[in-house]
């Protein structure tokens, strides 16, 4: 009996022993599984690709889509995004994902940011706003400003008023009259990327938030707080919107809720920069930036 005790005893501290050497190792093992399932890509169900275009973009910055045409503008950065090199380009796509003129406008240094007013294209360009007649991608003018630093995104109102974010400078500018002119240097709209016009409000996307400034009155208010970084942002309904953060995450959100994650392709080391949006068709425009491409999602 003590014999059997014993060997009882001993098998049993060898259980213990295997146990207290076997949770560490699955904790590893469970932690290795995870990390490795955090590091995959991810696309919510609404999303559906249907299509992704290279061949010949280069450091794919924005994507603007013009319905009276349905074809879309791309601008290529082609390499620094900083450096004025002269070889930055906008591209003129369809809206399969076609190239029509790989090139259509050239000269440009950095381009980010575009609009569309009365018959031209708007374009930021490091320190200056740069023009573009629509029927021939022929140079119709250049504007800048004295404290105008590294001009990023640009939104359009209704009557045509373009207006343009300054992600390193204190002010947010407009253009009338053919000139460009600060429409706010409050320290609000610091650093503002970006930017959306609805209802009378300059949307202003931020580090962590979205700011409105009422076109009428120059009153700003946070209009949705903890939304991380932002630099493209559009509306795709009533109060609901979506945007990027450069780095490969896109999110929609809506004033007093959390954001949802969209799209996450930074595993894959590809870039969200400053998404376009289709509205009619509801398709939703990906540049990837570093990964010189536009990539198109259904967005049901």
């Amino acid at each position: 009996m003590f014999i059997i005790i014993t060997a009882d005893s001993q098998f049993n501290n060898y259980l213990k022993l295997l146990r207290m050497k076997a949770i560490p190792t699955l904790l590893i093992c469970l932690a290795f599984v995870s990390s490795v399932f955090a590091q995959e890509p991810y696309q919510h169900p609404r999303l559906t690709k249907t299509w992704e275009l290279h061949n010949g973009l280069k450091t794919t910055e924005s994507v603007l889509y013009d319905p009276s045409e349905k074809v879309l503008y791309v601008s290529s950065i082609n390499e620094n995004p900083w450096q004025k090199d002269g070889n930055g380009y906008i591209s003129k796509i369809s809206s399969n994902g076609t190239v029509i003129s790989l090139k259509w406008a050239t000269g440009l240094s950095a381009p980010k940011g575009m609009g569309i007013s009365h018959g031209s294209l708007f374009v930021t360009n490091i320190d200056e706003v740069v023009e573009f007649n629509l029927k021939d991608g022929s140079l119709t003018g250049r504007y800048t400003h004295p404290k105008a630093i590294n001009l990023n995104d640009i939104a359009v109102n209704q009557e045509g008023i373009v207006y343009v974010s300054d992600s390193k400078g204190d002010c947010i500018y407009s253009i009338s009259e053919k000139k460009l002119e600060i429409l706010s240097d409050s320290p609000e709209v610091k650093a503002s990327n970006g930017l959306y016009v609805k209802n009378g409000l300059l949307l202003c996307g931020q580090n962590n938030r979205i700011i409105s400034v009422n076109l009428k009155s120059g009153e700003i208010n946070t209009y949705i707080d903890n939304t991380g970084g932002i630099d493209g942002l559009e509306s795709v309904g009533l109060k609901t919107y979506v945007f990027s953060d450069w780095s490969g995450h896109v999110y929609m959100v809506e004033p007093g809720k959390e954001k949802m994650l969209l799209l996450d392709t930074t595993p894959l080391k590809v870039n969200a920069a400053d998404i376009g949006y289709n509205r009619s068709d509801g398709i939703l425009y990906v540049p990837t930036f570093f990964n010189d491409g536009v990539v198109a999602y259904k967005l049901d």
